[in-house]
């Protein structure tokens, strides 16, 4: 995620300051910054609320814009901010959202368009939601960022919001300011007690001219403490501002910019990013071209030398070649290297005898040599009762499929004492 924008602008109670990591300083207008600019804003005369609305997720800011003008709280159409949602039942949707003028969002919108580098706009509850999310609790807990008169308050945890609101005082006088106090911790148990949160840690987050923090002696059970500050100088005047690091905190995401004006700061901020990948990418491209073009050089070279091989191997060719009389010559060399594996007949009988017992007799072979194969035929008899000649016929047929025979067709007849049987099998050579 991109973070860290050139310029930090934060526009609070009417006044702009400049913020670039060190040094706070105020400025006329934005045209006094060059560079890509984050613009925190309090979005004078908005007003931010949370609410449930009726509607499906989608269509909640309409139905919010149409309550808001119908309130009669702005003279002119109203557009809405929205901050956070969350579907709380099908036709119902929890929403935080900053309501202001359409005439004043278009200021800020054309203030973004008229400047020559890329503006992003974040209002204020954006930054107190951001700072909720940094806290990380999974308690309810409050956020308070005190500034001139106003009190801006956040109630939620790391993935819920329960209440926002603004207390103000009638001016910025030490007493008005204590009073401002009480009120937000008056609001904040009013909320704790009508929503019947568990909520006991209060965070302050302060600005350049926040009071201290006054000492709560009352039973309310809140316990108060101030966000980490960061270090600024701001009038040659070194202070502590909780505000700032919650500003280095913010992601674009964050913004209530259009999408366009989001793009175009993508597309800044990834420039550098963008070129060294082109130039490495030429590089790349470089090398490659090089290395093909050397390889591609090599092959000529290969392809060369081996035409001219096949032109000597060519030229050493017999110039008359009879075709008819090789072939008779290596059919004749192959007849005579096939007839070398050709089984002899002495060699089928000794085949025959290894599984042939004393009491049977053979009294028919016939051989028949084939191409490839040989064919044999073997009639013969077995004078033995039925059960051991049948063990002999079987121990023959398996001896001739050890001596690698193929048995075609057999048949065994018996008349108890004497039994008949005729076998057929082959055997491949070559």
């Amino acid at each position: 995620m991109i973070r860290n924008p050139r310029h930090i602008a934060i526009e609070l109670d009417g006044a702009l300051y400049r913020y670039d990591g060190q040094r706070l300083e105020t400025i006329s207008s934005l045209k006094d910054l060059s560079g890509d600019i984050w613009l925190l804003t309090d979005l004078q005369d908005a007003i931010s609320r949370h609410m449930s609305v009726e509607a499906a997720h989608n269509y909640v800011d309409v139905i919010l814009r149409k309550k808001m003008q119908e309130s009669g709280e702005f003279d002119d159409s109203v557009s809405i901010i929205s901050h956070w949602k969350k579907k709380k039942s099908r036709h119902t949707t929890e929403v935080s959202f900053t309501a202001l003028s359409a005439r004043k969002f278009r200021y800020y919108t054309d203030l973004a368009e008229g400047h020559g580098d890329a503006v992003l706009l974040f209002p204020l509850y954006a930054v107190l939601l951001r700072a909720l999310k940094t806290i990380r609790s999974k308690e309810p807990v409050a956020v308070v960022f005190q500034h001139n008169r106003f009190a801006d308050i956040i109630v939620g945890s790391k993935n819920q919001v329960f209440y926002i609101n603004r207390c103000v005082a009638f001016d910025t006088s030490e007493e008005q300011l204590i009073r401002l106090w009480d009120t937000v911790k008056a609001e904040l148990v009013s909320v704790r007690q009508e929503q019947r949160l568990e909520l006991n840690n209060v965070f302050v987050m302060d600005w350049i001219d926040s009071i201290d923090l006054p000492s709560h002696t009352d039973e309310s059970g809140l316990k108060w403490s101030r966000l980490p500050g960061a270090p600024v100088i701001f009038n040659d005047k070194r202070l502590q501002v909780s505000l700032l690091p919650v500003l280095k905190a913010l992601s674009v995401v964050d913004s209530a910019s259009t999408p366009v004006q989001k793009a175009c700061f993508f597309t800044r901020q990834m420039a550098p990013v963008l070129n060294a990948l082109l130039l490495t990418a030429a590089l790349f491209l470089a090398c490659g071209y090089w290395y093909f073009q050397h390889r591609s050089d090599q092959l000529g070279n290969r392809i060369t030398s081996l035409r001219g091989q096949l032109v000597r191997m060519q030229a050493r060719q017999p110039e008359q070649f009879n075709r008819e009389a090789f072939d008779r010559t290596l059919g004749f060399v192959r007849d005579l290297a096939s007839y070398r594996n050709v089984p002899s007949y002495r060699d089928i009988i000794a085949d025959l005898s290894s599984g042939v017992p004393e009491q049977m007799k053979l009294e028919i072979l016939k051989i028949n040599y084939r191409s490839g194969e040989i064919q044999v035929e073997v009639f013969g008899h077995i004078q033995a009762p039925f059960k051991t000649a049948h063990t002999d016929y079987q121990g023959l047929i398996r001896t001739l499929k050890q001596k690698k025979y193929v048995i075609e067709s057999n048949r065994f007849d018996t008349d108890i004492r004497d039994s008949q049987f005729l076998l057929k099998f082959k055997r491949k050579f070559g």
